[in-house]
């Protein structure tokens, strides 16, 4: 979504390594503890310490956690030959990402590797598209393992949540306006400016009945918008994905990356949307998960 007030896109002058690898840094101890306790769990090829997992909580005006989600280990059993699906054994992530893998027609795919489910459920997934110049893929929580494209996933009465939606497209010309919008964060008024911490500020403004909290690390562009109305905590969110980038590296964009947080009227539901460049590709993460976990997919994205 591009509203009418955004500006031209500068990099920011704070953390001079990120603008040069990226966003995010090397591990740390300030993962948050919450995750100990958490009833969710994430699982998969993380290998960033906290596992794409620490903390994966936001709150909203009122200060009530959202999510959580801890690191773990997983089992993997099964395979899978030509295009015919075969069922994946317990919570088998690491698996269904290798079945995808060699189904997909595209040079060195790149997929996310790691995903917070719930105990007790496992990691589904269908290929929606797959030529060599395109593929999406959508990553499903079900109750059972089921095989890769079973038709359960994609049936037109499915109940079974899609936990994301990750697809990539190569462009003759990557610069997509309407996927990475131009903003200006350079000089921001001091009557906008919000200190997100670790030298980064955002800049605050309202539109049309709207709220956004905008910032930049390194080459990747963040935006948080909500509805003016529902008074969401839109700094305090910013804040908690700024503390996780710290100890988390996302991918490097090569040239732009966008964020996009999205709560709709009441702030009960989240869309999320993460896009960045990649030579003439442009990869892009949706869900409707939490700011957290959708950094943490994005986090574990490798060929």
């Amino acid at each position: 979504m591009k509203k009418q007030s955004l500006w031209m896109t500068i990099p920011v002058t704070t953390a001079v390594l990120l603008a040069l690898a990226g966003c995010g840094g090397p591990d740390s101890n300030a993962a948050s503890s919450e995750s100990s306790t958490s009833p969710t769990t994430t699982v998969g090829e993380q290998t960033e310490t906290g596992s794409g997992g620490a903390d994966f909580s936001n709150e909203n005006e009122t200060g009530t956690k959202e999510n959580t989600g801890t690191a773990d280990s997983v089992e993997t059993s099964g395979a899978q030959t030509g295009g015919n699906p075969t069922a994946t054994g317990q919570s088998g992530v690491s698996d269904v990402i290798k079945q995808v893998r060699n189904q997909l027609k595209m040079e060195d795919a790149a997929l996310p590797t790691s995903f917070t489910l719930d105990k007790g459920t496992s990691l589904g997934a269908a290929i929606l598209s797959n030529t060599a110049d395109a593929f999406k893929v959508n990553f499903y929580a079900t109750t059972q393992s089921v095989a890769v494209n079973d038709q359960s996933l994609t049936a037109s009465d499915s109940k079974i949540p899609v936990l994301a939606s990750y697809e990539v497209k190569i462009y003759k010309d990557p610069n997509q306006s309407e996927i990475f919008p131009e903003t200006d964060l350079k000089d921001i008024p001091a009557d906008m400016a919000v200190d997100l911490g670790h030298g980064i500020k955002g800049m605050s403004e309202g539109a049309a009945g709207s709220q956004y909290l905008t910032w930049q690390e390194g080459r990747w562009t963040l935006q948080i918008r909500s509805v003016s109305e529902d008074e969401m905590n839109n700094p305090g969110i910013a804040k908690k994905m700024v503390e996780y980038l710290e100890s988390h590296t996302l991918p490097v964009p090569k040239d732009k990356g966008y964020i996009q947080v999205e709560y709709p009227s009441g702030g009960k539901s989240i869309h999320v949307t993460i896009s960045w460049q990649d030579g003439h590709k442009i990869h892009q993460l949706k869900t409707d998960q939490v700011p957290l976990e959708a950094l943490g997919m994005t986090v574990s994205v490798k060929s």
